[in-house]
C-alpha cells in the first residue's frame, strides 16, 4: 500500500469520532477540581480515595524521605495529600488517571513506562516555564501539553494498530520514531495527537505544541521546551521507575539541572 493510501486509511479511521476513546472520567473530574479556585484538598481527597492505585502512590510519596524528613509516617490519605500539597497531589492523580484510564493493548510494563515518562516530561516542562517567567508562556498549559504530548501513541495502539507497542520501532525516539510511524501508517503520533485533542475540545495552545513536539529546529519557545523536556527525561530517567520515584528525583536535583541545561542549549548563541 502506498503512503497516500496508508495516510488516507488512517485519517478515515481517526475521523470516526463516535468510535474514538475519550479522556478518562477521573482525569476530567480531577482537572475540574484543580481548575476550581474554590475547591479544597477535601474535594481532591474525595475523588482520589475511590482509586486504590492512586491512593497507594500518594501514600508512598508522602512517606518518602523527601516529603517525610522527620520520619513521621502517615497512613491516612487525607494526611498524605495535605503533606504533598495540592499541586503535587494533582500532578500524580492526573497522571495515574491516564495510566489506568485507557484500555491500551500492551503489557502493564510498557504502559507504565509510557505514562511515567510523560509525567516526567510534564514536570520538567512546567518547571522550565516557571523559571523563565515569560508572560506569553503559561506553566499549567505547558504541563498539560507535555502530559499529553504522546497521546497519539496511545490512539495509534487503540485505533490504528493494536500491535503498535509490540513493533520494534515503538522503542525508538525522536525523528526515528516519526519516520517509522509514517512508513507504517502514513501518519505519525504527533499529528494523531493533535487530531484526537481537537476532537476532545482541547485548546489550540496545547494541541499545537503536541503536533509540533518532534518538529525539526522549532522556532517557537513552547515547542523547544517540550522537545527539550522529552529528551532530558529520556536521558536522565530512562530506567523503569514509579511515579513517586520520578517525583522525588526531579524535586531533589533534576529540575534545576534541566533548567540550567535548557538555558545553555537554547541561549548559548545569544
Amino acid at each position: 500500500m502506498d503512503q497516500n493510501t496508508l495516510r488516507q486509511t488512517s485519517l478515515n479511521i481517526l475521523s470516526m469520532v463516535d468510535q474514538m476513546p475519550t479522556l478518562p472520567d477521573r482525569f476530567m473530574q480531577i482537572q475540574a477540581i484543580l481548575d476550581d479556585a474554590d475547591s479544597t484538598l477535601a474535594d481532591l481527597t474525595e475523588i482520589i480515595k475511590t482509586d486504590h492505585a492512586t491512593s497507594a502512590t500518594l501514600l508512598k510519596a508522602a512517606n518518602s524521605s523527601y516529603y517525610n524528613p522527620l520520619g513521621a509516617p502517615v497512613s491516612n490519605l487525607a494526611y498524605a495529600i495535605s503533606r504533598l500539597g495540592r499541586k503535587e497531589t494533582g500532578d500524580i492523580a492526573l497522571s495515574m488517571s491516564l495510566l489506568y484510564g485507557f484500555a491500551i493493548p500492551a503489557s502493564i510494563g510498557v504502559i507504565r513506562k509510557l505514562w511515567i515518562n510523560v509525567y516526567a516530561v510534564a514536570q520538567i516542562g512546567r518547571f522550565i516555564t516557571l523559571q523563565l517567567k515569560l508572560k506569553e508562556l503559561d506553566p499549567e498549559t505547558m504541563f498539560m501539553a507535555c502530559l499529553l504530548h504522546d497521546i497519539g501513541r496511545v490512539i495509534l495502539s487503540i485505533r490504528i494498530d493494536m500491535s503498535y507497542f509490540e513493533k520494534p520501532f515503538s522503542a525508538l525516539e525522536g525523528q526515528a520514531l516519526i519516520s517509522a510511524e509514517v512508513e507504517a501508517y502514513g501518519i505519525d503520533h504527533a499529528e494523531v495527537g493533535q487530531i484526537i485533542l481537537k476532537a476532545w475540545g482541547i485548546p489550540p495552545d496545547i494541541h499545537e505544541i503536541v503536533a509540533a513536539h518532534h518538529q525539526a529546529s522549532p522556532t517557537l519557545l513552547a515547542i523547544k521546551i517540550c522537545q527539550f523536556a522529552d529528551t532530558f527525561a529520556h536521558q536522565h530517567l530512562h530506567t523503569p521507575l514509579s511515579i513517586e520515584d520520578v517525583q522525588i528525583k526531579l524535586q531533589e536535583s533534576l529540575l534545576e539541572q534541566a533548567y540550567e541545561s535548557f538555558c545553555e542549549t537554547t541561549y548559548s548563541g545569544d
